[in-house]
């Protein structure tokens, strides 16, 4: 009582509120006011604002696997991650007005110049766009992804163990979904056909759950088994062991054989990497494949004709339907909506049709002979299901090779500066980032979800990591430039 007493101010301030919320929870309630709900979270993210704004962007990093889709009208949102990133978003640029905080050698990197070239490419081929209000709305959700992640990401990743509790808290986030929704699943006898929606409300589908998890295997690993000089933490590294089972489970359950396939190709990167292989010889045998491949490749197209197995919950089988483009649906589909795009840059090679015009555009491309049983011409069910491709119908050929370009820059700084890094844990530490991004290159061959935030925030956060390791990091060239500098300097003074 006598703390009461001293307090008591204290204790009334927070009481008060807290009961006046809950009695207009109960009209909220009855009004069918759902989103009042939300009300103390949105207090709480602005008062972390306002105390500690870069703290901002790791909460959203926590946010985005439980992030709900949902629909106003023929406007659509993520919440509650994507208001949180167009207030960063703001918030960040008017920061920069007043001072600018980013080092302008970030800005300068080859990787900021091909990420602004491509938004500037996206203005300009959206002025000629066959849909204005829509390429201009998907120009405004690309800058409340990339700004906040990339541009800001830039600052805020300056200090590795900012990189270290972003990763952490995306995928113990990812985690959390993986265990609820594998239980589901489990509940549901591991139904297969339950399993392209288990994921639901939390990801669409099991492609976009299944690269949320390819892209956070690779970086994971590397924390997972990282030297005490990276973390000293006992219970960060009990974490992480939680977090990669989880997500061995989820990447095995999600039957996303994009992922499975990239999360291949990957380890593959990994071991030719760790064979120290010169250059010459690496070339020469990516060469001899090439021309394996091109050798045999009637034979292979032969197979893939033949081939009648369909998508399955066994997984050898599910497997072999990877190369099924006779009767699997979502393989013909796949190769329907390729088709499509690739008929539309024909029409409009330079321009396109305009950012986000494509799931409007593409039914009138559509060939009867490619018609599947889940076609349709009313746009409702996705985009061109390529990172690559879609790009290519809606902004241009140029609008293609832009995202190649950051894609390619990318993987090259990760790999070069491996080779380059004076110290081995941040050597590593930007293999494997570069190896988790390598993932989502790969699957973007066959999907395209850089236009929702469940993979963009991690993919633009991870790229800005990767520019700030290069900038920032020791390179072994510097460092034996500075030991000889200095061995010159004491012989001098001998």
């Amino acid at each position: 009582m006598n703390t009461l007493y001293k307090h008591k101010k204290t204790y009334l301030s927070i009481a008060i509120p807290c009961l006046i919320f809950l009695l207009l929870g109960y009209w909220a309630v009855e009004f069918g006011i759902m989103w009042y709900a939300v009300l103390p979270l949105a207090v709480l993210f602005v008062t972390l604002m306002l105390q500690h704004f870069h703290y901002t962007l790791f909460a959203v990093a926590f946010l985005t696997p439980f992030a709900y889709f949902t629909k106003f009208g023929s406007f659509s949102l993520s919440l509650p991650t994507e208001p949180m990133l167009v207030l960063i978003m703001f918030v960040f640029l008017f920061e920069m007005s007043l001072q600018n905080k980013v080092d302008k050698r970030l800005l300068k990197h080859g990787i900021s110049l091909t990420i602004i070239s491509s938004l500037l490419w996206l203005v300009i081929s959206s002025i000629f766009s066959t849909d204005l209000a829509v390429s201009f709305k998907h120009i405004l959700a690309r800058l409340w992804f990339i700004i906040p992640c990339y541009f800001m990401g830039l600052v805020v990743f300056e200090d590795k163990k900012s990189i270290l509790w972003f990763i952490l808290l995306h995928s113990l986030a990812l985690s959390i979904v993986i265990v609820i929704s594998s239980v589901r699943y489990a509940l549901k006898g591991f139904d297969h056909e339950f399993a392209d929606y288990i994921m639901v409300p939390f990801y669409n589908d099991h492609t976009a759950y299944g690269a949320a998890i390819g892209l956070a295997i690779p970086i994971c690993f590397y924390y997972l088994f990282a030297k005490k000089t990276v973390y000293r933490s006992i219970w960060i590294r009990v974490l992480f062991a939680f977090i990669c089972l989880c997500l061995v489970v989820g990447f095995i359950l999600s039957y996303s054989r994009a992922t499975w396939l990239s999360i291949v190709i990957a380890a593959g990167i990994f071991i030719i990497i760790k064979l120290n292989l010169k250059k010459k010889t690496f070339f020469r045998l990516s060469l001899l494949g090439v021309v394996v491949i091109a050798l045999m490749f009637p034979t292979i197209k032969h197979k893939m004709v033949d081939n009648s197995q369909d998508s399955s919950g066994n997984i050898s089988e599910h497997i072999q339907s990877m190369s099924n483009i006779s009767t699997d649906a979502s393989n013909t589909e796949r190769l329907n909506r390729w088709a499509c795009a690739w008929e539309m840059t024909k029409k409009k090679p330079l321009f396109g049709y305009g950012f986000g015009t494509y799931q409007f555009e593409y039914g009138t491309f559509q060939k009867s002979k490619d018609l599947t049983i889940i076609s349709t011409n009313e746009g409702t069910l996705g985009n061109a299901h390529s990172e690559y491709l879609g790009p290519m119908s809606e902004t241009g050929i140029l609008g293609m090779l832009i995202i190649i370009a950051i894609f390619v820059y990318t993987t090259y700084t990760g790999l070069t500066f491996y080779r380059k890094a004076a110290d081995k844990d941040t050597a590593n530490l930007m293999l494997f980032l570069t190896l988790s991004l390598i993932t989502y290159y790969i699957h973007g061959v066959m999907n395209n979800f850089l236009d929702t935030d469940k993979l963009s925030i991690p993919f633009w956060a991870m790229t800005a990591m990767i520019t700030t390791l290069d900038v920032f990091s020791e390179k072994k060239e510097a460092k034996n430039k500075v030991n000889i500098n200095s061995q010159k300097n004491i012989k001098t003074l001998n």
